[in-house]
């Protein structure tokens, strides 16, 4: 099956990491999967022999917005992909667009995010919801329970659409030295080391993080990840005295995140909003306590079958940040514990379960109506 995977910017975050492991799981199997991103935002893709740019830069205004869905539309036009499979809002909309245009038998969408009321978000959530509704896509992944629950009261007909399929998460397939990984990243040899991942952005609420470097004098955090609020998180930095001890150490690519991880000695997660929590996830099989927001969602995620948790769980600002790091520090039983229990996850979210679930909802459109492949996965 020729298959393309919409994206709107090419970045290292969560929804592109999932692309990328869908297109692998799914090329392993013998479809024919190309990736094209609406713009890009920076280098992490261009290597990679898959992956398709419509901008080579982030589009300015509503002109440039109109170049990459028009552009989008015309790729998908030219590749005649017999599936096209969706992310992000933008990639969503435009994707769909694009791909009923280009006579798509089957197009898959995926929700990044819960629903909204408000701002643009608000928008892109009522066009989503009219679009799943009447069926402009042929079926709308959720990625956890937590995410299909925030969907409840939208119509019937576009709950019919979702299939739930859970992320699959990488597990490092090496065991890398500490000091050699923070010798590569620039980060100090002796120090206790909390480290974290993600796009620098409001709703990641690395400030957080900055912050609880002033309630814990002895420790040092790095962030991998830009965005627009690094200039933000640096100035808060800089006025507190921590700037020594915060390292920035850019954007990590997918391919040398398990790296980036193995420098550290716990993993904080500050973020004020996930419909899954990738990174959270794969710092815990990495084999990183994880000190995380208490989001319902991450109390899901980063909690395994049998009820041990993987993470230790409080709020999301600076001084409970560092009351969470703190006690891993006092208590190296409990690091060790939650640890321990994160490794394990890797059984609940493989990412060959994943690809098997996006196959069986591709192949499902020759299948009896009302069967529905993914729920028997889910259940299996």
């Amino acid at each position: 099956m020729k298959i393309v995977q919409v994206q709107t910017q090419a970045e290292a975050a969560g929804a592109q990491r999932i692309s990328d492991m869908i297109g692998e799981g799914l090329r392993a199997r013998g479809h024919e999967v190309r990736t094209v991103f609406m713009y890009r935002k920076t280098d992490v893709y261009d290597r990679d022999s898959h992956a398709d740019f419509i901008l080579a830069e982030p589009p300015r205004g509503l002109l440039g917005q109109m170049r990459a869905a028009i552009g989008l539309a015309g790729y998908l036009r030219e590749t005649r992909a017999d599936a096209v499979i969706t992310f992000q809002h933008y990639g969503n909309i435009f994707g769909t667009i694009g791909a009923r245009l280009a006579g798509a038998n089957l197009i898959i969408a995926n929700q990044s995010g819960a629903p909204q009321t408000r701002g643009i978000r608000g928008i892109l959530t009522q066009i989503d919801k009219l679009m799943g509704t009447f069926g402009a896509y042929h079926a709308n992944v959720v990625n956890s329970k937590w995410t299909e629950a925030q969907f409840h009261t939208f119509p019937k007909a576009y709950q019919r659409r979702m299939s739930r399929i859970d992320h699959g998460v990488p597990a490092p397939t090496f065991t890398f030295d500490k000091q050699a990984m923070r010798a590569a990243f620039g980060l100090p040899p002796g120090a206790w080391l909390a480290v974290s991942s993600g796009r620098m952005a409001p709703s990641k609420n690395q400030l957080a993080l900055a912050g609880a470097l002033v309630h814990l004098p002895d420790i040092h955090i790095a962030i991998a990840g830009t965005g627009p609020e690094q200039d933000a998180i640096l100035a808060f930095a800089r006025d507190n005295g921590v700037i020594d001890r915060l390292h920035l150490v850019g954007e990590v690519p997918p391919s040398r995140i398990f790296e980036f991880l193995a420098a550290g000695d716990a993993y904080a997660f500050s973020s004020l909003t996930e419909t899954f929590g990738l990174a959270a996830v794969e710092a815990a099989i990495s084999g990183l306590p994880v000190v995380a927001n208490k989001l319902d969602v991450l109390r899901e995620v980063l909690t395994m079958d049998d009820g041990r948790a993987a993470a230790l769980f409080v709020d999301a600002d600076a001084k409970s940040m560092a009351e969470g790091l703190a006690e891993l520090i006092a208590r190296p039983e409990l690091a060790a514990r939650l640890a321990a229990a994160g490794r394990h996850l890797k059984e609940q979210y493989s990412p060959a379960r994943m690809c098997a679930g996006y196959e069986a909802l591709l192949l499902s459109r020759s299948l009896p109506h009302g069967c529905n492949p993914v729920d028997n996965l889910q259940s299996a």
